[in-house]
C-alpha cells in the first residue's frame, strides 16, 4: 500500500471518484484506524461530509478514509446497479484488508449515519455477492468497531417520508415526493403481505446485528450510538430498541445521548462531546 492515503466519495451521479491526499502520514503504530469509513445520510452534500473527514484526520492523521455518499435516487434503481455502484469502493476495501502500511492486521472504524445510507446500497447482498465469492477474510487480529450516528431505527411510513422530503425546500416538490414516496412504501408493504416475504428495510436493520456482516466484524465487534431525542427522523426510542437487541445478540454496546440535537446534528451542536465520545470508543477499542 502507499503511503498516501486514498479518500473515495462518490459524486452528484452516484460514480464513486478518488482522491489522495499527500499530507497524510503512514500508519506506523497500533492506536489509530488504518482505514475509517464514512457513510454519509441520504442526500447529504460532499462540503458537509468533508467536515467529517477533516475532523477525523485531525484526530487520525495517519488514517485512510474513504467517504460514500448516498444517493436519494439510486434507492429506486435495481440491486445490482445499486451493487455496482459500490464496486470501486469495494475493490480499494479489498485491498485495505489483505495488506496494511506497517504489515500488521487492520484497524478498521465504521461511521454510519442515519438510515439512508442503506437505503441507497444492498448492504445485505454487498458481502455475500462480493467479499464471499472471492474468498477475502480479515486477517487474524483485525480490530473493527462502528458508530452509528443517529440510526439505525425501524423504517415507519412517517421516517421514510420525513427521511426522504428532509432535505427538499420547495413545498410543492416535497409534497410530491411524499405522495410518491408513500405509494411505494404502501406497494411494498402489501407486496410483503401478499408473498410473505420481509419488506427490504427489515431485512437490512436484521442485517445489522449478523456477526458476519463483513468479514471483519463478530459478536466481538464494538459499537456504539450517538444519537438524541431532539431527532425527528430517526427518534431515539427506535435507535434504542436497536442497541438493545444488539446488545441481546452479544454485541458490546456504548450509547451516547444528546439532548436536543436534531437529526445528524450532532456534532454540530456539541463537537466536544461528539469526537470526544469517538476518541474514547476507539481507545477502549484497541486497549
Amino acid at each position: 500500500m502507499s503511503p498516501t492515503a486514498t479518500v473515495a466519495a462518490s459524486s452528484a451521479n452516484g460514480q464513486v471518484t478518488k482522491r489522495t491526499t499527500s499530507d497524510l502520514l503512514q500508519a506506523s503504530d497500533d492506536v489509530h484506524p488504518t482505514l475509517i469509513i464514512i457513510f454519509g445520510w441520504l442526500g447529504a452534500k460532499a462540503p458537509t461530509l468533508r467536515k467529517y473527514s477533516d475532523s477525523y484526520r485531525k484526530l487520525y492523521p495517519s488514517s485512510a478514509q474513504m467517504v460514500v455518499n448516498s444517493d436519494p435516487l439510486r434507492f429506486w434503481k435495481l440491486a445490482f446497479v445499486r451493487e455496482r455502484a459500490l464496486q470501486p469502493v469495494v475493490r480499494d476495501l479489498e485491498g485495505h484488508i489483505s495488506q496494511t502500511q506497517d504489515g500488521r492486521p487492520p484497524r478498521i472504524l465504521l461511521h454510519v449515519m442515519s438510515n439512508g445510507w442503506w437505503f441507497s446500497y444492498p448492504l445485505t447482498s454487498l458481502p455475500l455477492t462480493y467479499f464471499t465469492r472471492r474468498g477475502l477474510r480479515a486477517p487474524d487480529g483485525t480490530k473493527c468497531a462502528i458508530v452509528f450516528d443517529s440510526a439505525p431505527a425501524p423504517v415507519t411510513f412517517s421516517i421514510m417520508n420525513r427521511a426522504f422530503t428532509a432535505g427538499i425546500r420547495s413545498r410543492i416538490m416535497r409534497y410530491l415526493m411524499m405522495a410518491f414516496v408513500s405509494s411505494t412504501y404502501i406497494f411494498i408493504a402489501i407486496v410483503g403481505i401478499l408473498f410473505r416475504v420481509p419488506r427490504p428495510m427489515q431485512r437490512e436493520m436484521a442485517a445489522l446485528n449478523d456477526p458476519g456482516l463483513f468479514p471483519w466484524t463478530s459478536t466481538r465487534t464494538p459499537r456504539m450510538y450517538l444519537y438524541s431525542s431532539g431527532d425527528q427522523v430517526v427518534p431515539a426510542p427506535g435507535v434504542e430498541e436497536h442497541a438493545a437487541k444488539a446488545r441481546a445478540a452479544g454485541f458490546p454496546v456504548r450509547m451516547v445521548h444528546f439532548d436536543r440535537s436534531a437529526h445528524v446534528a450532532h456534532a454540530r451542536d456539541d463537537p466536544e462531546k461528539y469526537w470526544g465520545s469517538i476518541k474514547t470508543f476507539w481507545e477502549e477499542v484497541t486497549s
